[in-house]
């Protein structure tokens, strides 16, 4: 559904005649509107998606917004609406329209998007700002929108929105090497280089800690990652096919001191300085 501004004379009545014939078509989240926007001979199309893994109910609201976001101190002007009831699953296709004679290239113009699931919560949305049309942005846009609050059965007990989307774990280990850097002739600096793998998959892996504590001539390396939260809505990151690595320094090692390497607690190495 688009919002449409007020005509008079024929164009009311045509109006009015219109909206009688969309009220008793039935509806289809795929049909594009019956009625545009006076004066719209554009559009910003695009889709709508989200990385949880839940599905949108038959009862699930996408309501989509054309907005004029040029001042921060005023209320966004809207220029057009989309409201799409029973969507079906992401990705969601939208199409807003807009009269180009009314758009002002020194302006900045955005779009929204909120799912309302039929329990009246408020499923989804987007938290970065997608501006289209005018200062070089596009006229389509892929949004990909933030969970706000999950299905009540699906919520973990004492589960929070305000808990961490990410936790702190251990990188999978697949190798490690010893890099050495000769200072003088009796010492070099040496450089741990721990491989790993992790999955390929969109914001499945994110970097975490890399350091290192000594205790005589034995190392503990530490290298993390900070992933998906175990929920029942995260995504799959289970599929490790993306090689990665980190140096971690671990000082001045004397020539011909072997040197005893740890990574995350478990892989146990040895080393000799050349």
């Amino acid at each position: 559904m688009h919002r449409f501004r007020k005509t008079s004379g024929l164009a009311s009545g045509v109006l009015a005649l219109a909206l009688v014939a969309a009220a008793c078509a039935p509806y289809d989240a795929t049909t594009e509107a019956v009625i545009e926007p006076v004066g719209a001979d554009a559009s910003v199309r695009g889709t709508i998606t989200y990385r949880e893994r839940i599905a949108l109910s038959p009862d699930a609201v996408v309501t989509v917004q054309l907005r004029d976001t040029s001042y921060a101190d005023a209320a966004a002007v809207l220029i057009d609406e989309q409201i799409i009831s029973n969507p079906g699953q992401v990705p969601i296709d939208f199409n807003l329209r807009y009269a180009s004679d009314e758009i002002d290239n020194r302006n900045t113009y955005s779009v929204s998007a909120v799912i309302t699931e039929g329990d009246g919560r408020m499923a989804f949305t987007n938290d970065t700002a997608y501006d289209v049309i005018t200062r070089g942005n596009p006229r389509r846009v892929d949004m990909t929108l933030v969970m706000v609050e999950p299905p009540p059965e699906l919520a973990p007990e004492g589960w929070s929105p305000t808990d961490p989307e990410r936790v702190e774990a251990p990188v999978h280990v697949t190798d490690v090497e010893m890099l050495w850097e000769s200072r003088t002739t009796s010492q070099s600096e040496g450089y741990v280089l721990v491989f790993f793998a992790a999955s390929r998959q969109e914001d499945c892996y994110h970097r975490g800690r890399e350091d290192v504590t000594r205790e005589g001539n034995r190392y503990e390396v530490t290298v993390t990652a900070l992933v998906p939260a175990e929920l029942p809505w995260a995504q799959d990151c289970s599929e490790l096919d993306l090689e990665l690595d980190a140096v971690v320094y671990i000082g001045e090692v004397a020539s011909d001191e072997t040197v005893e390497v740890t990574v995350n607690g478990e892989h146990e190495y040895s080393f000799t300085a050349p």
